[in-house]
């Protein structure tokens, strides 16, 4: 189906039967539709004022990543904007540099109960509830492939969202299948994700 501009698969199978498989045990979906843009610069603060549906990640000093639903595009942009502009009067450099970085990766995202377990491995990152609690993020390599991690769980379901560059995308996206074999990991559509949001 169109999800603004995109084609992403509505669901593999019945959409109550994929979000309950989520809930029981893990689903694996594609959410590289939702926005990125990386941030750095001096004028970053801790913590950045976002609209409601916008999330950021700090990737390290004075360096942070904002994840965000399409539909809240407009509003973003007029946030960095005001943020960047703090420098203006005063012949400065920009205080934040703002480049959107959607297209550069692949989003996928490994919610359920199970995901920790096959997110173990495939990476040497410590992703147990005290090293990586939610709405935190972390660095290492997925798969052989580099990756930023973002914990975000779904009404209480332990979730991560997985970015790569997006020519590994594919690759990866059969590893973590292959990873979630034993667990009976099936893939999820947009209309299980919604189930999934309340």
């Amino acid at each position: 189906m169109e999800h603004h501009g995109w084609q992403v698969p509505a669901r593999f199978a019945d959409p109550e039967d994929e979000a309950a498989g989520v809930r029981a045990s893990v689903g694996l979906a594609d959410l590289s539709w939702m926005l990125k843009f990386d941030l750095k610069g001096y004028g970053l603060k801790s913590p950045l004022a976002l609209g409601e549906s916008a999330f950021s990640w700090n990737l390290g000093p004075l360096h942070t990543l904002v994840t965000c639903d399409p539909s809240a595009r407009r509003e973003e942009m007029n946030r960095f904007q005001t943020l960047g502009e703090g420098g203006a009067a005063l012949s400065l450099p920009p205080p934040i540099y703002v480049t959107e970085v959607t297209s550069l990766y692949s989003q996928f995202l490994l919610a359920g109960p199970r995901c920790r377990q096959i997110l173990s491995k495939l990476t040497s990152l410590n992703v147990s509830e005290t090293s990586l609690p939610n709405l935190t993020c972390g660095q290492s390599r997925v798969a052989h492939v580099h990756a930023i991690i973002l914990r975000q769980d779904l009404r209480g379901i332990p979730a991560y969202h997985l970015l790569v560059s997006r020519e590994y995308g594919e690759s990866v996206w059969e590893s973590v299948l292959h990873a979630g074999h034993e667990f009976h990991l099936s893939p999820f559509g947009l209309q299980a994700q919604e189930f999934l949001k309340v």
